[in-house]
């Protein structure tokens, strides 16, 4: 079942002095309901743009967004968007304890104290117990990457939108927040859409690989990964059907720009 759909989305950008361009061209994707779908693309081919257009905070030119069977007309109360520059979507003058409970404090009826008890929940789920009188600027670039994981966590989505959140951290780091990621959604049962460039992380961490082609952009294939649960992000690796996707979508990108079929 579908939780999450675009259909014949398109998205155009004005452009001064000539025609507007075209930036997405009739893209159609559906996201199953729990499943962890992830989305390459060539650089520059609309990657975050389609996220936003699928989190409501970008209105498509045409076609049609729906949540649940609903037409997103705005951010729809399901999903949660997790930005690529974790540290700015921080409040810098605001503790780790209360950048989480930020996410649910202006629920109606909800005490600033059983917000600040929610978000130490959310701290603990993500390895961060007795971090949450720190600011976030005392934390390493990790760290602060699972305040923001635990903040979205606190919303109790449905959905996370994820615009390549491992992205700004080192390599060993990396692994450690893939193995982290994996862990929550198998045990929140969360439909998660990550966003990235790097093929190992989305071959790792999927069910699912939405390859989009070069600008205007559309989908030029969809890959079952086939690959077992529950898993490990670093044990995956060694297997021969990781090797093996590894090598078509690096192909699929490098020779052929991502062109449909």
């Amino acid at each position: 079942m579908a939780i999450l759909e675009l259909e014949a989305v398109e998205k155009s950008f004005p452009a001064r002095g000539g025609p507007p361009t075209l930036a997405m061209d009739r893209l159609s994707l559906s996201v199953r309901d729990g499943e962890f779908l992830s989305i390459l693309g060539p650089s520059g081919c609309g990657k975050s743009t389609l996220l936003q257009i699928a989190a409501g905070l970008m209105a498509p030119s045409a076609g049609q967004v729906r949540v649940a069977g609903r037409p997103v007309t705005g951010p729809p109360p399901e999903a949660v968007y997790v930005f690529q520059q974790y540290g700015r979507s921080l409040l810098p003058w605001r503790s780790v304890r209360d950048n989480v409970a930020f996410a649910v404090e202006h629920r109606p009826g909800m005490s600033r104290g059983r917000a600040r008890e929610a978000a130490d929940v959310q701290l603990a789920s993500v390895g961060l117990t007795g971090f949450g009188d720190h600011f976030p600027w005392q934390l390493s670039g990790g760290m602060q990457q699972r305040v923001a994981l635990a903040r979205a966590l606190a919303a109790e989505p449905k959905i996370l939108l994820m615009d390549e959140p491992f992205s700004a951290v080192d390599a060993l780091t990396r692994l450690d927040l893939h193995r982290l990621m994996l862990e929550l959604w198998e045990k929140r049962g969360l439909t998660v859409v990550l966003v990235t460039h790097d093929v190992e992380e989305a071959v790792a961490l999927s069910d699912r690989v939405a390859l989009l082609t070069k600008r205007p952009s559309t989908i030029a294939r969809v890959v079952e990964t086939g690959l077992p649960r529950p898993r490990d992000a670093v044990e995956v690796r060694e297997t021969a059907r990781f090797l093996e996707l590894r090598h078509e979508l690096l192909d699929a990108l490098l020779t052929r720009g991502g062109h449909a079929a």
